[in-house]
């Protein structure tokens, strides 16, 4: 029964990580109900969607459309953290939040490559956090918007290292 209870409130976590990221990412991102570049030219669309937006192009999207998508990609986005990262599902919902955002901003590849993931392996929550700042740079260039999310990220991440 108690493991019942606990892989409840893990689902439960999981399920409040992705909604929240997807609430975090839709203004960071922008609604954009066609497909069009992006500050460093990748074809985008909805709330920075990337995948088969070459398929995509002259279609329009509803806004509640793009919500779904965004939910339904933050899902696989917070799936693909959770296998390179043991236990990915007890640390706090802040910090999923946070690292959920990260991986649909940056791709699952990159979070899974980077020192936060291996500090998160590590169990060392707030040295994760603190890596996210250095992910500002798109096309070899630092981005404002990029800094803005990044510091959001860190914000919700470090409220839940504690």
């Amino acid at each position: 029964m108690a493991t019942t209870a606990r892989n409840t409130g893990a689902a439960a976590a999981v399920a409040a990580g992705i909604a929240a990221a997807a609430t975090m990412a839709a203004p960071l991102e922008g609604y954009r109900s066609y497909v069009y570049r992006d500050p460093i030219g990748v074809l985008t669309y909805c709330y920075g969607e990337t995948q088969n937006a070459k398929d995509m192009v002259g279609r329009k999207f509803s806004e509640e459309e793009c919500r779904a998508l965004l939910i339904k990609r933050m899902a696989h986005y917070e799936q693909g953290n959770a296998k390179c990262v043991a236990n990915y599902e007890q640390l706090h919902v802040y910090v999923q939040t946070a690292f959920n955002d990260f991986s649909y901003n940056l791709g699952n590849g990159a979070f899974c490559k980077s020192t936060a993931a291996k500090y998160l392996r590590a169990g060392n929550i707030k040295a994760a956090c603190l890596e996210m700042g250095k992910f500002v740079y798109a096309g070899g260039k630092k981005l404002g918007g990029l800094v803005k999310r990044r510091a959001l990220e860190q914000m919700y991440c470090l409220k839940g290292s504690h």
